[in-house]
């Protein structure tokens, strides 16, 4: 399945059993509480904001109807704990990050004794409409692995494809980015690029289509793709776009949110549950749709 829109995601909540709970950690800021409340209207998730509790209640003034559980910590590494104990006793579904560093938070996240990891590579899905391109798109890693290895961009891609998965997006056409289609030994991502299509064509990375090295324009645009006589069923149709660093998917994704104003929603893969890590300056709808893609990930644990 394809999305349009986020609009077009929402649709699957109606396949929600069960409306899931979210930990909000260090929960005092306006934009989180704001962002909680309206997915909290929607029906999206059950909110448990933990931090400064006076704070909190100040900014709950006119949202008491979502019915938010209150939870008072003084400090953050009491908050992201109390957060995560909520998870491993059931209590939670969804983890979310407030007003805390996010070095802060993923450390205590990523803390070996919570077994929270899948067992892959630790990255950031950023999925988002983009201009005239016709579907969702994700961008990775956005966030997290700075200069990912050969090993890491096979993980990134099967997290990513997982997740994605559970939102419903079956066999991503994931597109592995360079600055052009050519092997060349001058340019190491393009040896990445070729061998994790390698990989899975011979089956080693499964449930999605990979192409690679392919240039931005041609991964989402099929007339560029046309005129230079490329020929890929990810060509101009591309679900995922794998960056070659950090920097150039974070300058992108900016670039996308910002010069465009399209809407976009942002969620940690390798993790056994739904964990949302977006900027402490995100506006309210990219906090609100991040929470949509936390919840429907739990749709695969029903």
């Amino acid at each position: 399945m394809r999305y349009k829109d986020f609009d077009a995601l929402k649709a699957r909540l109606k396949e929600m059993k069960t409306v899931p709970v979210c930990a909000v950690v260090c929960a005092e800021e306006a934009h989180v509480v704001d962002s909680v409340a309206l997915a909290a209207r929607e029906g999206v998730v059950k909110p448990i904001l933990i931090g400064k509790e006076a704070k909190i209640r100040e900014l709950l003034a006119g949202n008491e109807d979502i019915g938010a559980e209150v939870i008072n910590s003084e400090t953050k590494e009491d908050a992201v704990n109390t957060a995560i104990q909520l998870v491993l006793a059931g209590k939670a579904q969804v983890l979310m990050k407030g007003l805390i560093e996010t070095s802060t938070f993923m450390r205590a996240v990523l803390k070996s004794e919570n077994n929270l990891k899948t067992g892959g590579i630790v990255s950031m899905l950023s999925l988002r409409t983009m201009g005239r391109y016709p579907k969702l798109i994700g961008f990775a890693d956005a966030g997290i692995c700075p200069h990912p290895t050969l090993e890491q961009k096979k993980s990134i891609i099967e997290e990513c494809v997982r997740t994605m998965g559970n939102l419903g997006i079956d066999c991503p056409k994931v597109a592995v980015l360079c600055s052009s289609e050519q092997v060349s030994d001058k340019s190491p991502e393009s040896l990445d690029a070729a061998e994790l299509k390698r990989m899975n064509q011979e089956g080693i990375i499964k449930d999605c289509i990979v192409e690679g090295p392919i240039s931005f324009d041609l991964a989402t645009n099929p007339e560029s793709a046309k005129i230079k006589g490329f020929e890929s069923p990810v060509a101009g149709d591309a679900d995922l776009l794998l960056f070659p660093t950090l920097t150039a998917a974070n300058v992108a994704a900016k670039m996308a949110s910002y010069l465009t104003g399209d809407p976009s929603g942002v969620i940690i893969t390798g993790t056994k549950i739904p964990v949302i890590v977006t900027s402490r300056a995100s506006a309210v709808n990219t906090k609100q749709l991040s929470i949509l893609m936390g919840a429907l990930q739990t749709l695969s644990a029903e």
